[in-house]
């Protein structure tokens, strides 16, 4: 067929909607957040094209539980990235592995490796790579580094009780109680008083079928992935044994045109290719010519997409959305496959301007050899290179999932919808209220001489009390110049007295950069902290990966929900607390633990989610659904958006407070009880904006935002704007990393790093106002801002 026909789409909020999808065609599917784009293009067509093609073999039959539509017809197989997917957290997924390089690598040392010691036995490939147990280093497992605790300074106070050190981690109640069970006769004990085995068992767990019991490193684990300040007792350390390099000794004494293996692990993309091409004819043997006449063919591909300043070392699970999906890319469009559906979100998220027609460029290709490629998309350059445009709208939430254009981009030019209106020039971006236009050092943070990663001695000055945007190519330094290097000498400032950090920073980053290396990042100070009041850091990254974070939860209303439950009369005639209104807790259905589905594995990595038979996705057991506040069960609660919580809860102050602030951002569609882990980044961000904004910090805050654009439309971005206006406006000042040229337009001072990516970026080619970059031909970003 050459078309996939979909008949009463109803899934989450599509309001049974008929669509009719050309085949081998690049098609864009956009619309506002929250409009039920997602929801058409990875629920129904992404979801439905893999369930088909695993039903044909046998795999899912009987287990399609959810009646998501009425007919589809057309369908085929279908793979599909999202950027919101948890990639793995395993640091032996690299870019090396996941490209297959290393492996290839590994055939050129086998082959024809150089040793110290001429007479030693001949090596295999699986000696060269990290990822087994012939080659990886023992001390450190192939990982290159490990995580040490600094045990002396978590607890200092030699009279500090083991509950002591649980309650100044901040342990969960309930965790708590666990503990209690196991540990109790040592409680009131100091822990430097704890015998050795049971000291060791507390800080480090036990395992049991390689799961990590509860311990000091897994609490202090979780509090470094999300984020949290906690470098000072738990840090990433490099190992010792291979230095980083990940390869055991043996490996290490293998040398290729005076390199060993793990050096090439650590070389960027771009540097990693100058080096093959150095090496001469005659050091190889004719196998080897080949491997490496193949590898620089991939790695040429690979720097095309805009990879050249990763390193094969880089562990997927740091990779940005965009990055994992030129990756993606780069794999499929060496396979040759056709006849599939292929389904990305947001593939243009990351990129310079100046980048984005080699994504482009990809797109097109993987159309070009007989795939259907759908795109969900807000960016203009995309989307007018679309065979075909589908806007899902017109708004978001329950006044979304209707079609409101579906056809070719000059007739949707010419339409007459929310966004094709930002494209024909119809709506304009928000212009600011007040623009700052003259800049000195006495209203500045001044970070001196950062070096961290590929910076090159930076002196930086960041205008306070205004709208600064971080610009530049991918990989050019900007997370290592703001959140590798300014946000930690904040966090290290803000724990002292400001204006002795300020005088005396110097001194004291030397003194504590000799204690704790890399900690502060690479700088020798920062001057001007005693100028802010505080700052806030609001990243990409995910703000819970569990399907029980939700945003009630995350933004700190979910307690005071449970307890107006639990306050209703049947309730207390039931004596039924909080806890049998948690879906984690006593309130969990029994059958799924509160989950909502039975995950079915297929294989060891690959698994699918029936419906639970007994709660029918509603989690919870049956005597929660029994109480009622004002007419709504604690499902019908989870179940709403947050712009009718708003009404709902309107006499709850305490409640209803962070949820306007959300609705106000765009938000109102969100329900109360969609997993955290769903949000794209953007959404994440504003969650995270929205739960700072309602506490009381008293102005002068410095907020830093790393692509606050991530998923959001054009109409969602000039709400942003708005909001962004609004914070600089009121006292505070404003510090976003971002591509997206309506925002930077709108920034009062760009600074830009380049002039390429990994170790050919780290240095500042240009900076001043918008309109001083245009003028500034140094500037990569000007030409685009016009």
């Amino acid at each position: 067929m050459e078309e996939i026909k979909i008949q009463g789409a109803r899934i989450h909020n599509l309001k049974n909607i008929n669509l009719t999808i050309p085949k081998q065609q690049l098609v864009i599917i956009t619309g506002i957040s929250g409009s039920g784009k997602s929801s058409l293009a990875f629920d129904i067509l992404f979801e439905e094209g893999k369930n088909q093609y695993l039903r044909s073999i046998g795999i899912l039959a009987g287990l399609d539980n959810e009646d998501r539509f009425d007919t589809i017809e057309g369908i085929g197989p279908a793979v599909a990235v999202h950027q919101n997917t948890i990639r793995q957290s395993n640091p032996r997924s690299t870019v090396g592995t996941k490209t297959g390089i290393l492996n290839q690598l590994a055939l050129i040392y086998a082959s024809d490796g150089k040793a110290l010691e001429e007479e030693r036995e001949h090596l295999s490939p699986s000696a060269f790579l990290y990822t087994t147990a012939d080659g990886m280093c023992i001390n450190c497992q192939g990982r290159g580094a490990y995580y040490d605790i600094n045990l002396e300074q978590l607890i200092p106070d030699k009279t500090t009780t083991l509950l002591e050190v649980y309650e100044n981690l901040k342990v969960t109640a309930g965790f708590l109680r666990i503990l209690k069970k196991k540990y109790d006769m040592y409680f009131g004990t100091p822990f430097w008083q704890l015998p050795e085995d049971i000291r060791d068992e507390v800080v480090y767990g036990t395992y049991d079928n390689g799961k990590q019991s509860y311990c000091l490193e897994r609490i202090l684990k979780n509090a470094y992935e999300k984020g949290e300040d906690v470098e000072e007792i738990y840090a990433k350390t490099e190992c010792p044994d291979c230095h980083g390099e990940r390869v055991s000794d043996d490996a290490r004494e293998v040398f290729l045109h005076g390199k060993q293996i793990g050096e090439l692990g650590q070389m960027t993309l771009t540097g990693l290719l100058d080096f093959l091409d150095g090496i001469l004819d005659e050091e190889l043997s004719q196998f080897s010519k080949n491997v490496v006449k193949h590898v620089r063919r991939k790695i040429k591909h690979l720097i095309q997409f805009r990879l050249g300043h990763l390193t094969l070392y880089r562990e997927m699970s740091s990779l940005s959305g965009g990055e994992v999906q030129r990756i993606f890319l780069h794999l499929h469009l060496e396979s040759g496959l056709d006849s599939l559906i292929y389904v990305f979100d947001e593939p243009m998220a990351g990129l310079h301007p100046s980048e984005k027609q080699i994504m482009i460029k990809a797109v097109k290709e993987l159309r070009n050899i007989g795939n259907t490629v759908i795109v969900v998309e807000h960016d203009k350059e995309m989307i007018c290179q679309a065979d075909h445009v589908i806007e899902i709208g017109p708004k978001a939430g329950v006044e979304g999932g209707t079609v409101v254009y579906q056809g070719d981009y000059e007739e949707y030019r010419k339409a007459d919808t929310l966004l094709s209106q930002y494209l024909s020039g119809k709506c304009l971006m928000p212009e600011r209220t007040v623009r700052k236009r003259s800049f000195d050092e006495e209203d500045s943070l001044i970070l001196e001489h950062a070096g961290t990663h590929y910076l090159k001695n930076l002196t930086v000055a960041f205008p306070l009390h205004a709208m600064v945007g971080i610009a530049g190519l991918s990989g050019s330094g900007k997370s290592s110049l703001i959140e590798g290097t300014l946000l930690k000498r904040l966090a290290s400032a803000s724990k002292f007295n400001k204006a002795f950090a300020s005088k005396f920073n110097k001194a004291f980053a030397s003194k504590f950069d000799k204690a704790f290396p890399g900690k502060l990042g690479h700088a020798t100070g920062i001057a001007g902290v005693e100028r802010i009041s505080c700052f806030v850091k609001i990243s990409q990254e995910p703000i819970g990966r569990s399907a029980s974070s939700t945003p009630a939860s995350y933004i700190g209303i979910w307690d005071k929900v449970r307890e107006l439950f639990a306050a209703q009369p049947e309730a207390k005639r039931r004596n039924m607390s909080a806890g049998h209104f948690s879906f984690h807790s006593k309130g969990a259905c029994p059958d799924c633990g509160g989950s909502g589905y039975e995950r079915i594995f297929l294989t060891a990595d690959f698994s699918v989610d029936k419906q639970c038979q007994r709660c029918h996705g509603k989690r919870f057991q049956e005597d929660s659904l029994f109480v009622e506040y004002k007419g709504k069960t604690i499902t019908d609660v989870l179940d709403m958006s947050i712009a009718d919580a708003c009404s709902f809860f309107t006499d709850q102050c305490s409640i209803v407070k962070p949820l306007r602030i959300l609705e106000q951002m765009g938000m109102g569609y969100l329900t109360l009880g969609q997993p955290t882990s769903s949000l794209s980044g953007g959404e994440a961000q504003r969650v995270k904006l929205a739960k700072e904004l309602g506490r009381q910090r008293g102005g002068n805050v410095l907020y830093v935002l790393d692509e606050p654009t991530t998923g959001l439309s054009l109409y969602d971005t000039a709400l942003l704007l708005k909001l962004l206006d609004q914070l600089v406006t009121s006292g505070n000042s404003v510090i976003v990393i971002e591509h997206n040229t309506e925002v930077l337009k709108n920034c009062d001072y760009i600074i830009e790093l380049g002039p390429e990516g990994g170790d050919r970026g780290g240095e500042i080619i240009a900076e001043g106002t918008p309109e001083q970059l245009i003028d500034n031909p140094n500037s990569r970003t000007g030409r685009y801002l016009k």
